[in-house]
């Protein structure tokens, strides 16, 4: 007598494999693009905070076209303006000089250097008003 798998059994081992592979594949793939998508929102948000430590130090007021408030206004992750007039731009910082002043650091190189930031006034229906930053979605996504 034989000792030993007929192929039939073998078979059905590497097909029980392969879907064990795949499943567990596709996990580390979501991990893996979660994790990207958190750390690009992290980067956004650190590169935010120095531009706008660099604008209060650095930056005097310049006024910026109705064309470029409307756009602020429209795009979504400017959630707060509810007037398109009530934006005016205040400065455009690149990522670069945010390094360069030692206020931003990407040991990891997610940033581009020509990446910007939009340093912004926004004034309320009462007057009140404060700076805030903008990036684009591809700011830090590298």
């Amino acid at each position: 007598m034989k000792k030993g798998f007929t192929i039939v059994e073998l078979l059905a081992v590497i097909v029980i494999l392969a879907i064990v592979v795949l499943i567990g594949g596709n996990s580390v793939i979501n991990v893996l693009n979660r994790t990207r998508a958190e750390t690009t929102k992290e980067m956004q948000e650190n590169v935010k905070e120095a531009a706008l430590t660099y604008a209060y130090e650095n930056v005097h007021i310049k006024t910026c076209s109705k064309e470029f408030s409307k756009e602020m206004y429209v795009d979504n992750n400017i959630a707060n303006l509810n007037q398109p007039e009530n934006a005016s731009c205040i400065a455009k910082i690149k990522v670069e000089t945010l390094k360069k002043e030692g206020l931003f650091e990407d040991k990891q190189n997610h940033c581009l250097e020509e990446d910007t930031v939009v340093i912004y006034r926004y004034v309320d229906e009462f007057g009140n008003s404060e700076y805030k930053a903008y990036t684009s979605d591809t700011t830090c996504s590298k």
